[in-house]
């Protein structure tokens, strides 16, 4: 539950600055990795819930339809999870293959929502390009999630736990 008080407000500079700085620069979906990142650790009611909020402030910052980005991580998140099963994501090119595909899906998802929405988007530009630079950023930004994990959460040996 700690790391989740420090990804939030994480999360929330990162969507301020990407929705007023950075609006047209292809930034890679931060809150997406850390979707991913919880995903592929451990399942969690609390990590699908999170998920949820972490795409609802994508919504609110972003000024787009309400609940597509919640729906679309939500889906990223139990897609994830599923997968971590029978794949380890453990090296830096299993991490980027799958936060690239993580992101094409929710990009997917998001434009299709938004489509039925009648909303204009560009499929190509927005979702693939968005997709290429979260895969290639995601093996640091986990590292930097891991290390900030490790700092927030101080780790037990096991013969120490009662």
């Amino acid at each position: 539950m700690k790391e989740f008080l420090l990804f939030l407000p994480l999360t929330i500079i990162y969507l301020a600055l990407k929705s007023t700085l950075f609006a047209s620069f292809p930034l890679p979906d931060i809150p997406l990795i850390m979707v991913f990142y919880l995903a592929s650790r451990k399942a969690s009611v609390e990590g699908a819930l999170f998920a949820f909020v972490l795409g609802y402030l994508d919504d609110a910052f972003s000024g787009s339809v309400i609940g597509a980005s919640s729906f679309a991580l939500v889906l990223i998140y139990l897609g994830t999870h599923l997968m971590s099963m029978l794949v380890e994501f453990t090296t830096p090119t299993a991490k980027a293959g799958g936060a690239a595909a993580a992101a094409l899906i929710k990009g997917a998802a998001v434009y299709y929502v938004l489509r039925y929405s009648n909303v204009d988007t560009y499929f190509l530009t927005h979702v693939v390009l968005q997709a290429l630079v979260t895969g290639f950023f995601a093996p640091p930004v986990i590292s930097a999630l891991q290390w900030l994990t490790m700092l927030v959460t101080p780790r037990k040996f096991k013969d120490n736990e009662s």
